[in-house]
């Protein structure tokens, strides 16, 4: 590691125009250990270190910062979860079950291989262009599709069980497409929990890499925090 110093299905327009110029400088630069890519981040964000599942399976790498990620609370608002940039590659995976669980990669583990298999295998890919429907949507895979048919009744039972885990009701607050990246912030539910925002930004990229993203569960976001966000995210690039 080298730290330089340096809806209900409805769509909105995210304003990002203000809340660009008051975003947080991104005035540290983190740059992977093994030479493969870069981005810059706020110093409020605090010291780094590896994140959850950081180097296993598709997730590439996952960065946790000391005073962004997960644990995280101020007075009064609820408990800071995810936060951490993660690179994925392979079949896209959201963070914190933002697209509901069966496209959380921590989530999946929950499932034996092949029927981890076989329900990534019948999900639309996300990308950039359908990010946005997909949140707004508590179902993404219908147990009776012929896809997972070789599972048991019980089993396929358990598929929008899994998919709508932290992801009940969603409702879209804003979302917006830029080229590759998305900036999002969303309310939804957990079963006998409160409602809570999930929100962040994801870019979908090409090539060996298919995100990054930095995606944040807790009490709601102000604009410049999002815009931040999306800096981050946007500044990501590989090293080789």
């Amino acid at each position: 590691m080298i730290v330089i110093p340096v809806s209900r299905r409805v769509v909105l327009t995210l304003a990002l125009t203000t809340a660009v110029a008051a975003q947080t400088p991104l005035d540290r630069q983190y740059i992977d250990p093994r030479g493969r890519f870069q981005f810059s981040y706020p110093a409020s964000f605090g010291a780094i270190s590896p994140g959850t599942d950081d180097g296993f399976d598709d997730r590439v790498a996952a960065i946790r910062f000391e005073n962004f990620s997960s644990g995280v609370s101020r007075t009064g608002a609820l408990p800071t979860l995810g936060g951490e940039a993660v690179v994925t590659r392979g079949f896209p995976l959201i963070d914190i079950q933002a697209a509901g669980g069966l496209y959380d990669a921590v989530t999946l583990q929950i499932f034996p291989a092949a029927m981890r298999a076989a329900i990534v295998g019948a999900l639309p890919p996300l990308r950039a262009d359908t990010f946005c429907a997909a949140i707004g949507r508590e179902q993404h895979l219908d147990p009776s599709s012929p896809a997972l048919l070789s599972m048991t009744p019980p089993q396929r039972a358990t598929v929008p069980q899994v998919d709508a885990m932290r992801h009940t009701n969603p409702r879209v607050l804003q979302c917006t497409a830029d080229g590759d990246t998305v900036t999002f912030d969303e309310e939804v539910s957990a079963p006998g929990g409160p409602r809570l925002r999930v929100y962040g930004a994801v870019r979908f990229l090409a090539g060996e890499y298919s995100t990054f993203q930095l995606v944040r569960g807790g009490s709601a976001p102000d604009p410049p925090l999002l815009a931040t966000i999306t800096a981050v995210v946007k500044s990501w690039a590989p090293r080789r």
